[in-house]
Formats: C-alpha cells, structure tokens, sequence
C-alpha cells in the first residue's frame, strides 16, 4: 500500500513529462517553458525528498524518502564492507549507521530525535555537573536532596555509566561531599535525627561512587584510577582531626561521633565488599589502618599473602574507632547534657554492629580498650562525679561481654550471625543467645586449658553477672504461659551452664558462692522445679542433670562457709542470704535437728533471732561433718537409679559427671567424709547393699559403672574413722563442744592430723586444758 504512493508520485511526473512533450511539438517555445517548469518542480521534489537524509530535523519528506534512504544504506554497506572484515579481523565492534532509525520501511523520527538527543546529553552532562557544584548556589539542603537521588541517578537506564565514573571523581565532585560531610559536625542548625541521615546519605553516596569506580577500573595495571579512594579518605580523617581537637567541646564531641559512624560505614562496606572479591588489601583503608593503628604501616604491604593478613588485622579497627570515641568522651566528660546523649547514641549505633572483632589473640587495639575499661570503671565507682561516665561505662562492659561470648563462638561459624546480640546490653538474658552460648560452651571447655577455662568463667561469673543472667531467664520462663517444651529447653541450657561452671569453678578462690546473686539464682532455681515440673514433665535425663548442679551447689556452699570460717576464724554471715543458703543446705541434705521447721523458716528469709546465734555454730559443725558424705550418698543413688543406662537416655558424659563429683569428694582432705555421724553411715550402707543388689542385675557397661561406684564405696567405708559413731547427744556435751569449737578452729577445722581426731576427742582437750570435771 506504500508502494502506490510512490507510483503514484512516479506516473504524475512521466504524465506531465508527456505533455511537455506534446506542447514541444505543437510548438517549440511553449514547450521549452513546459519542460523547464516541469524540471523545477522535480527538482524542488527530489530536494525536498533528500533533505530529511541530509538534514534530520526537516520537516518536509516525500513517498521517495524511505526508498532513498534504503539505497543509501545499502550503498554504505556495500562501500564499508571491507573495513567492517578487516574490523572482524581485529575483533571490533561494527555498526551498521542508520539502521536504528529504520523501522521497516518506514523511518522512525521519534527514535532519532530521542538517540541525538542522548547524544548530545552525554556531552552536556559533565558541563552540567560541573556547573552545579561549581557556579551554581548549591545549598545543603539541595545537596541532601541530590545525595538522596544519587543512587536512581546511578541506575537510571537514560544515564551514560560509561562516562559516569568521569565526572562523580572529580575533585569538585568529592570536594563538595567533603564539605556537606564536615556540616555534620560544625552546624549547629542541625538536630541530631538529621545529622545521622546526613551522615548516611554522606557514607552511602561514597560507597556507591566507590563500588561503581573499582567495576569500571578492574584491570589492576591501572592502580592511578582508585587512588582517589585513599587520597579522599585521607583529607577526610585530618579534617575531621582538626575539629576533634578544637576547644569547643560541643563541636569536638559532635565531630568525633560523626567521624566514628562515618569510619564504621565505610569500612564496614569497603572490608565486606573487598573480602568477597579479593583477597588484596584494598588501598582505599590503608589511611584508615594508619589512623586507628599506627603502630604498623599498612603502605609497606608487598605480595597477596601479606595483603590477606593485613585484611584480617583490619578487625581491630572497629574496636579501635569505638575506644577513640569513648576517649573523647572521657577527656570531655564536662561537655553538656546534650551532646552527652548525642555521643550514647552513636555509642549505641557502633554497639549494634559490632560484629568484627577478632576473638583469638589479643592485640594492641584489644589492649588499649581494656586500659580504658579499667581506667573507666575505677574513675566511675571512685569519683563524686563519676555517676556522668556510667554510660559509657555500661557500653563498654557490654563490648566487653560481647568480646568474651566471641571466644566461645569463635569456633562455630554457625553462630558468627549472633553478633548482633553478642554485644546488646541484654546479654546472657537473651534466651537465643543463652541457647547458643550453652552450645558451645562444652567444646570451649574440652579444647582449651582448665587455667583458660577458668579464667574466662571467673570473668562471666564476676564482671558479666551470669548468676543474675540466668535467674533472669528462668524467671521469665517461669512467667510465660509457654509450652512445656519451650521452659524445659530453656531450663536446660541453664542445667548445661550451671554444670559446667560448677565443674570448672569448684576450686576457684575468686567466685563468692555465698553472694546474693548465687543464693537468689539457687532458690529461683529451686522454685522452676516445683511450679514449671511439679515431678511429672521433668526426664530421667533433666532429673540426673538437676540432680548433680544441686549437689555441685551444696558442695561449693559449703566449702566456702568452711573457708570462711578458716580465714575470718569465727562464724560469721553477711547477709540474709547466707543464713537462707545454710538452712537449704541443712534442709536438703536432711541433716539431723530436733527443730527442722525452725530451719524451713530461714529458706524464705525469716528474721534472725537471738537464738539462731545459739544454734548456728553447732548446726555449721553439724553440716561440715555429714554434709560431704550426704551429698556423696546423694551422687550415688544418682547414679543407681538410672541404671539401667542405656535406656535413661543419659549420655556417658553425665554418669561421668556424677562419679568424679563423688571421687573428688573423697579426695577433699578439708571436708572429710570420715567423721560423719551413725545416721549417715547407715545410708551409705544402705546405698551399698543396693548398688550390690543392682550389679547382680546387670551387666556389661551398666555393670562396670556400679562396679566403679561400689569401688568408691568401699573406699569411702576403709576411711571411716572409730570414734564418729554417734553425734553429740547432750545438751552439755553440745555446750563444752561449742566452747572448744570458738576456742579453737584451728583444731577442728586445719589441714593437719586433727582430721583424723573425733569430736569428743577435740572437746576432751579442751576440757582438760581448763581443769573442767
């Protein structure tokens, strides 16, 4: 149908040709005029026809348009044919010119105009940007407003990525960024919501120019491209430098927050980014290591094994940039209300995220915040103003908390995502993190030293409150209406906690088991038990775990009463704690007392009365002599009664647990079993008989474990000493006890041959030593 115009056109010219024709023979002059306004008039047409080829804005066009053009493309084929192989050849790339504006036959002027216009736009562009960040009066608030579209910019399929990377490097480009960076700081217009949107717009744009150099600049022999990326880093870090120092504590407090998200943006982004595709050392944080960690000169790196080394030191600075930060706030701890709340707020913002440190050896980074965690918290619980710096000191014991739980993670990259609660103030409260910790905490313990081991326990027991930690856990489990299920598994990572803390810790002269948390956590611990299990939910398994953490927790409160009693050389109790912590440990090892009621008051905190002073020294000797053989009794009917085994569901782990309780124990020379009253004697006797009875019964390994308990028990019976047959029986004989027990502790409480000496022996000679008849 397009064709007809053409013929169209083509018949009317060959008509009028004709005519002219006819009028040149009919008469020459009349012709002649006819033919040279017929040659005008096609002339005029094929003018009109060429020129939209000639000129591409003409609006006039005939049906001969499209034709043309079609020959003159093909014409340029024909003539650009050997150029096109010979550009084959060398593996260029070809256009054929024209064939985009040609959709089928007819001419798309559309796709022209909008193919000349992006010409032309991709010469104007850098003029344009130029202009703006140069001539024109680019306010802040415009500059927010660019930064916030800067990244669509970037993607936009209308801008040239090509030619990009040109002009979002150039100097007055990054100078103006530079510049609305340092506003953060200086302007005092600004509130602290829009300075933190500032500064991420800020970190953001510079990530994206950055990201968008390294794609277009991959090829490493042009290493000149990316060092902008330092040089701008560098100019940043000293001006941010000069405000930190100025005198204005406002503006150098302000300065040094910014500086410090600034640093943790961009090195968070660069160091993730970089790792991924390289295992180089990106040249970009090498201004960045200078300034946090200037003992070692990151330009001397040579080689890629180098570069993988450094790369891993490079965990150290978020620490290092947290420590300077609280620094800051130390030399300026008299800085207003105000900025104070600024500086825990990008505390808090650092903490969330603080998720690169190095776990294993410590380092000089390490090492100065450990200065200042320890220069903080003396300054805090000494000074009459230190109440200003408990902030700070409070995000600091939390890095340090979360750098301790580190070290038992380290050894699971299943748990390395928990780092974003590892350092929340919630701590070992977070029952995810509680979880977790639990599960690790059994290889930590079995790959490194017991001084290691218990060093680190010491730290979370004493510094990081694990007491309080975990009674919080249980009470809040305790609260919930949640499925049985949901606090069993909770009341087993705190089981598998306790355990292991106990089994560590036992002979630990740093742990207080008398303190108020550690009776608070016992009786919470107690409480679970009775209101979440009642007995009937609770498994053989769960039941031999609480089993041995009660009696780990009668041994350890026992142990230190009789090591205080050794180093204060009287009885002495701080707290109503420790009175609540002997009438449990007398309750539930069932020692004998014509008054057991009197005792059950003092486990829900009775008030002390005259007469407990009366009865407190002969119930603690009471409990020094038959409380190690109870709670060895205790133990073993433990372990008789899960026989067999195999189908308790107990692993092998946790009979072990029970018998080298009992064989340490027996090796205690301070808390000896030998001087145990009748009453207890006979229940070991009685465990006895039935552990016999029990080996009868079985056999193979369940066989072998009640052997190895029947060999203890032996044991423990050779060591019997005579004259324990009986306990003090009158109230006279109690009385002379009394006297010569806070006369002379040494006698009964030493390490020496006295041991081996019976009660009545030890208050013989006292008696005979005051002439007493």
């Amino acid at each position: 149908m397009y064709g007809i115009h053409v013929l169209l056109h083509i018949s009317v010219f060959l008509f009028f040709w004709a005519i002219s024709d006819f009028f040149y023979i009919v008469n020459h002059d009349f012709g002649t005029v006819t033919r040279c306004a017929l040659i005008v008039s096609l002339v005029v047409y094929m003018l009109l026809s060429v020129s939209p080829l000639i000129f591409s804005n003409s609006p006039y066009n005939t049906p001969m348009t499209p034709p043309l053009r079609a020959t003159c493309i093909i014409l340029r084929i024909i003539f650009r044919f050997p150029w096109w192989c010979l550009q084959r050849i060398r593996g260029q790339q070809f256009k054929l010119i024209g064939l985009p504006y040609y959709k089928g036959i007819h001419f798309d002027r559309a796709r022209l105009y909008s193919i000349e216009a992006e010409d032309r736009a991709e010469k104007l562009e850098p003029y344009a940007m130029e202009w703006l960040f140069t001539e024109n009066d680019f306010s802040d608030n415009d500059m927010d407003k660019f930064l916030y579209g800067l990244p669509g910019y970037m993607s936009s399929s209308h801008t040239k990525q090509d030619r990009l990377d040109e002009y979002l490097t150039a100097d007055y480009f990054l100078r103006r960024i530079k510049e609305h960076f340092i506003t953060c700081a200086t302007s005092e217009e600004l509130s602290e919501e829009e300075s933190l949107a500032r500064v991420s717009s800020c970190v953001e744009a510079l990530l994206l120019i950055f990201e968008n150099s390294r794609e277009r600049n991959k090829d490493t022999s042009m290493p000149d491209k990316l060092r902008f990326q330092k040089e701008f880093i560098q100019y940043l870090i000293d001006d941010f430098q000069i405000i930190c120092d100025t005198e204005n504590s406002t503006i150098a407090l302000r300065a040094s927050c910014i500086r410090g998200l600034a640093v943790h943006g961009l090195l968070s982004r660069l160091v993730s980014s970089d790792s991924e595709k390289n295992s180089q050392f990106p040249i970009s944080l090498i201004p960045l290591y200078n300034f946090y960690l200037p003992s070692d000169n990151a330009d001397t790196i040579q080689g890629p094994d180098e570069g993988r080394e450094w790369m891993s030191k490079l965990r150290d600075v978020p620490l290092a940039n947290l420590t300077m930060l609280a620094q800051a706030v130390r030399k300026r701890e008299h800085a207003p209300p105000s900025i104070l709340s600024f500086c825990w707020k990008t505390l808090d913002m650092l903490l969330a995220q603080l998720g690169t440190i190095h776990p294993k050896e410590p380092t000089r980074a390490q090492h100065t915040f450990d200065e200042l965690h320890e220069d903080i918290r003396t300054y805090v619980r000494s000074q009459k103003m230190g109440f200003r710096m408990t902030p700070l000191l409070e995000f600091l014991d939390a890095i340090a908390r979360g750098r301790r739980l580190l070290t038992v993670f380290s050894g699971h990259p299943k748990y390395h995502s928990r780092t974003d609660i590892v350092f929340g103030k919630e701590h070992l409260r977070n029952s995810d993190l509680l979880e977790a910790f639990a599960h690790c905490l059994p290889n930590f313990i079995a790959s490194n030293s017991p001084e290691v081991c218990r060093d680190f326990l010491e730290d979370v027991v004493c510094r990081d409150d694990l007491w309080t930690s975990l009674q919080m856990n249980l009470w809040d489990t305790q609260r919930l209406d949640g499925v049985i299920l949901d606090k069993l598994r909770i009341f087993e990572d705190c089981c598998t906690v306790l355990d292991l803390t106990f089994s560590v810790l036992e002979d630990s002269q740093k742990v207080d088991w008398r303190a108020p948390e550690f009776g608070s956590l016992s009786q919470q611990f107690e409480s679970f038990i009775k209101r979440c299990f009642k007995g009937a939910f609770m498994g053989k398994t769960t039941s031999f775990r609480v089993g041995i953490i009660r009696a780990r927790v009668w041994k350890a409160t026992l142990a230190q009463f009789w090591n205080d009693i050794d180093r204060e050389r009287v009885v002495s109790f701080r707290s109503q704690w420790d009175v609540a912590s002997l009438a449990r440990l007398i309750c539930h090892l069932g020692l004998p007392d014509k008054d057991t009621k009197y005792w059950v008051s003092y486990v829900d905190g009775d008030h002390i009365g005259p007469e407990f002073n009366d009865k407190a020294p002969e119930m603690i000797h009471i409990t020094k002599r038959d409380g190690p053989l109870h709670i060895f009794c205790y133990l073993g009917q433990l372990v008789a009664s899960a026989a067999p085994h195999d189908q308790s569901g107990l692993e092998p782990k946790d009979v072990e647990n029970a018998l080298n309780l009992q064989q340490k124990l027996i090796e205690n020379k301070r808390l000896s079993l030998g001087c145990a009253s009748v009453t207890v004697w006979n229940r070991l006797d009685r465990l006895r008989e039935h552990v016999v009875d029990l080996c009868g019964k079985n056999a193979g390994k369940d066989k072998g474990i009640l052997e190895c308990l029947l060999r203890m028990i032996e044991d423990v019976r050779n060591h019997r000493i005579s004259g324990s047959e009986g306990p003090i029986q009158s109230e006279y004989g109690k009385k002379i006890f009394h006297m010569a027990y806070m006369s002379e502790p040494t006698a009964i409480n030493g390490d020496h041959t006295s041991e081996d000496q019976t009660c009545f022996g030890r208050a013989n000679s006292f008696i005979n030593s005051q002439s007493f008849h």
